[in-house]
């Protein structure tokens, strides 16, 4: 243990970690950059911070301050100390409506912010697109502005008052008064004073004239001659490099009475530019781009798929103009006329007006799922950011495009994504580079050089809103000019005269080319993998696809991703576990010396910390923008890791669940019996790491296959595996062709029979012959536990059950998501034939099935009519690859029923996750973010499932029993099958 490290420790009460594992994960931000930190402090509150600020400047070790990680330019990575404000200074202090103000601290999350605010009427105005995890810490640092900052302007206009840890350690407030006014604060305002009058002129003439500035530090919010001197202006944009801020009051601002869309579509990037302006005579609240990239991109992105079929994603660039207004008719007034004027000018072919909040949010969420998006292309070429926050006059934006796309025609470079706020002329230009090439690096310079002359040419700024960073610091002198410049320094010098917070930012700049992810001398291992990873060129490759955006700590919606939700840790994100496996199977080569990352190689055992928690929800599969799949990745992770030290009893045994419910099920009452007493609990705890709390299932009296074989039964109904042959031939007998094969599962085989019953109840009541082939188990629970050649032998025997099936093109659906969906997902992986691919293309969950044959005959199913309201919690694996839109449109087709489905995230339990003794109460956790209070306050609802485990661990935390949502089916048939 360093000195430093333990001289931290002594005197922080958060967290201090100096371990290889957190140095690597706070290594990298969203940024191209990479450098590993001395270590990391969580701070627990303003004294922990106070007291950090003097050990380390004791130590002369700089302080590199983090709210989500989420910045674009490098400014929350460096050498020294990394200050994560995000997992424990997150509290909102004080809301004041009477004053209009909110007190908070700077790890408060913006949309969890406003989340609190709504109720009230109000809202923290700055809205940036990433704003499900961007702290309002980050947003001060970086003076962040978002879509409507037409209307809203940036962050530093809604800042009334900053608390700060200054540099010697001393906690100050500005605007100051002479109670908290302390030696050093004096000297800030004496300085910046001094400075502001003896640069005026220099200021008035080089500071961009344009709204969107963000570079440097912005002397230009000072009034020269004010008394006392208000910092609040310098901070804001400081990116740290001034203070720390441990505290903020915001102005708060009325929501929007009501909001409109018109979407409008161009065949023609400029001439999408060019309209720009006149839109903006109308007042718009919003006016984004979007080009041909970022709607291919969408167009391939589950998570944007509503937003596609809301336009037009064959257009080579859309304006999605927004509107609010205090009342729906002047709304629709002021979209209907400007749509008169864009058709009477002919620009744009379509006009497409949204009013409906939901289609919106849609359209909206493409916009801010771009950055993702363009980052989702496998391999080495990919769109970067370092170019892509320059702005100019909205009035100048389409001849300054043309120049700028222009530059990089020159430099080579075939593939550009545009994007971002054309009503503030800033758009967001990302081309496309190999970093891992010396060529490319030296092009990614010369364009940042000449984009950085062209921003001059149009009197823009190099940086809108993203700031400078070590990307953009280097060209500060160029921008402002060297006496600017020379300012820029004094005011650094007067906050932080000992170089102390975030070095090598704005000022005595960091090289723009240096201390990269991915380098000239960056190097992959190839790893031969059990699942497939082609796609992606390989198992380093997929790791790699993260970019660090970070969508994986959003809370209040979607499931990604559960751990970090439970536990706000970083170590616990997607973006966390896929950086940890990208360097350990990474290296630094340079000239004849071979330098190796802080891990080393699938063995490296810092990764059991990082994938310990990573429940394999599959979420990230969509939810992240550029479909890092983490499930996958840990499923191989694990199989390596057992090959080299052996499998762990408790997984092994967790994995041959489906064969000890079968021994189980020839004596169910004594085996549920063993299994609810006591001792035998206590010695699943002691030797497989089962907890004794939680309730195993218990075992049906009668398997649903004993059901299936004792009814009374047609002649599909009998057909097996053994009899596929004599397929063809029936099928000429049947009546109408209509067939399905059900997939029954292991749970609910031997634990919810009552499931697959009322699963042949409605699809015989449909109109369908069910069928049950004779396969196995799937092997999700093997997958799970990464024993992935016992996976593939139970896939292989499945895929000759099922591939007759598939050959007459029969669908094949199933009840549990789990399960029927590794048919889907892993089965082409694991097998990898024609076959498989087959069986994965006719397979459904039973509830997208039955929608699909609800959408050709609403009719289908006599339901009778049952007024019943529902509350609809989908599984993990259902929301991720297939989505439970089916699910919902199903549960609402009963006369009377009506269905809703829960904001929900994941339940915990994922299979036997929410069993481990080492995960009980993170599983716990999870399913009290959202899922437990839902249910506890259903109001008389009855809750509808999808998943085995979601039933389960819903039981036992609220005691309330969740039924699936066939059973809900099941009940509003007019007979049930016996």
């Amino acid at each position: 243990m360093s000195s430093l490290q333990a001289d931290l420790q002594e005197v922080v009460r958060g967290d201090v970690r100096f371990d290889r594992l957190t140095r690597a994960l706070y290594a990298t931000d969203a940024s191209i950059y990479e450098i590993t930190p001395a270590g990391v402090v969580m701070p627990r509150d303003v004294d922990d911070v106070v007291a950090a600020v003097r050990v380390c400047r004791g130590h002369l070790t700089p302080i590199v301050p983090r709210g989500a990680g989420t910045g674009l330019t490098g400014g929350a990575v460096g050498r020294g100390v990394n200050m994560d404000f995000s997992r424990y200074m997150n509290r909102i202090v004080d809301l004041d409506l009477a004053a209009g103000t909110v007190r908070v601290e700077p790890g408060v999350v913006l949309d969890e912010l406003n989340a609190f605010l709504a109720p009230h009427g109000v809202h923290f105005a700055p809205d940036v697109a990433t704003s499900n995890r961007a702290t309002i810490g980050g947003m001060i640092a970086n003076n962040s502005c978002g879509a409507h900052s037409v209307v809203y302007k940036r962050t530093v206009d809604h800042v009334v008052s900053v608390n700060v840890v200054l540099s010697d350690g001393s906690v100050t407030t500005w605007p100051s008064s002479s109670e908290t006014s302390g030696d050093l604060t004096a000297r800030v305002e004496s300085e910046l004073a001094r400075i502001v009058e003896k640069y005026h002129d220099q200021i008035a003439a080089r500071f961009p004239k344009v709204l969107r500035r963000n570079s440097g530090y912005a002397l230009d919010g000072i009034s020269s001659g004010a008394s006392p001197i208000n910092a609040v202006p310098i901070i804001c944009g400081s990116e740290g490099t001034l203070c720390l801020v441990v505290e903020a009051t915001l102005r708060l601002t009325p929501l929007p009475a009501y909001k409109a869309m018109l979407v409008v579509h161009f065949h023609d990037l400029l001439e999408a530019m060019s309209a720009a302006s006149l839109i903006l005579e109308h007042q718009p609240a919003a006016v984004e781009l979007l080009d041909r990239m970022i709607l291919d991109a969408a167009s391939r992105d589950a998570c944007s798929q509503a937003g596609c079929e809301i336009v037009d994603t064959s257009a080579q660039a859309l304006l999605i103009v927004e509107f609010f207004d205090d009342t729906s008719e002047g709304l629709q007034d002021r979209v209907s006329r400007l749509r008169q004027v864009l058709a009477a000018d002919h620009v744009g072919y379509n006009h497409l007006p949204v009013f409906e909040l939901e289609k919106q949010c849609a359209v909206y969420d493409m916009r801010k799922r771009g950055l993702g998006l363009l980052m989702a292309k496998p391999g080495d070429v990919r769109g970067y950011a370092f170019v892509e926050d320059t702005a100019v006059d909205p009035g100048k934006l389409r001849d300054y495009i043309q120049r700028f796309l222009e530059i990089l025609r020159d430099e080579g470079i075939c593939e550009t994504a545009l994007y971002a706020h054309a009503s503030v002329g800033e758009i967001h230009v990302r081309p496309a580079l190999n970093l891992k090439t010396a060529d490319d690096v030296s092009r990614m310079h010369r364009i940042a050089e000449r984009v950085s002359d062209l921003v001059l040419t149009f009197a823009g700024s190099n940086s809108g809103e993203h700031g400078d960073g070590i990307v953009r610091s280097c060209w500060i002198e160029k921008m402002y000019g060297p006496a600017i410049a020379g300012a820029f320094k004094e005011v650094k010098e007067a906050f932080d005269p000992d170089g102390l917070f975030n070095p090598g930012k704005i000022v005595d700049a960091l090289p723009m080319t240096e201390n990269l992810r991915f380098g000239p001398a960056y190097r992959s291992r190839s790893v031969k993998t059990h699942l497939d990873f082609g796609a992606c060129g390989g198992l380093a490759g997929m790791a790699e696809m993260c970019s660090g955006v970070g969508q994986c700590r959003q809370k209040l919606v979607g499931t990604m991703c559960p751990s970090f939700a439970a536990t706000n840790d970083e170590m616990h994100t997607t973006r966390a576990r896929a950086n940890a496996l990208r360097l350990a199977l990474s290296s630094r080569v340079r000239h004849a010396d071979h330098y190796r990352s802080l891990l080393d190689g699938m063995g490296d055992a810092a990764l059991d910390d990082v994938m310990d928690l990573c429940l394999m929800c599959k979420a990230c599969k969509t939810e992240c923008p550029t479909g890092v799949d983490m499930a996958r990745m840990k499923a191989e992770w694990l199989a390596h890791r057992h090959l080299r030290h052996g499998v762990p009893r408790g997984d092994r045994f967790m994995a041959d669940a489906p064969r000890f419910a079968r021994l189980g099920s020839c004596f169910p009452g004594l085996t549920n019996l063993l299994m609810g007493c006591g001792p035998v609990r206590g010695f699943l705890e002691r030797r497989y790491g089962l907890d004794r709390r939680v309730p195993p299932p218990r075992l049906a009296r009668r398997t649903f296959r004993h059901w299936f074989s004792r009814r009374s039964r047609s002649v599909w109904d009998r057909l097996s595996s053994r009899s596929i042959d004599r397929l063809e031939s029936l099928s000429h007998r049947s009546a109408d062709g209509r067939r399905v094969v059900y997939f029954v599962d292991t749970w609910t085989n031997y634990f919810t029979p009552q499931v697959g019953i009322a699963a042949v109840s409605v699809l015989e009541a449909a109109g369908y012959s069910v069928v049950v082939p004779d396969h196995v188990c799937c092997g999700r629970t093997f997958i799970s536990k990464g024993l992935l050649t016992e996976a593939r032998h139970l896939a292989n025997v499945n895929v000759r059950c099922l591939a007759g099936f598939a050959d007459l093109q029969t669908p094949i659906v199933g009840t549990e998501p789990s399960c029927i969906l590794t048919l889907v997902d892993e089965y082409p992986q694991l097998v990898r034939t024609d076959d498989a691919k087959r069986i994965a293309a006719l397979t459904r969950t039973l509830t997208s099935f039955l929608d699909e044959a609800f959408r050709h005959d609403p009719a289908k199913v006599p339901f009778t009519h049952c007024n019943r309201r529902i509350l609809y919690h989908g599984h993990c694996h259902e929301k991720a690859l297939v989505g439970t839109s089916a699910a919902l449109q199903v549960l609402n087709q009963p006369p009377g029923f009506d269905a809703q489905e829960i904001n929900s995230g994941c339940c915990g339990m994922a299979g036997g996750f929410g069993h481990e003794k080492a995960h009980h109460d993170v599983a716990a956790a999870i399913g009290d973010q959202r899922l437990f209070p839902a249910v506890r306050d259903r109001n008389g609802a009855e809750i509808a499932v999808s998943g085995f485990s979601c039933r389960h661990q819903i039981a036992y935390h609220t005691g309330v029993l969740a039924r699936h949502i066939v059973e809900h089916l099941a009940d509003a048939l007019p007979e049930k099958v016996s």
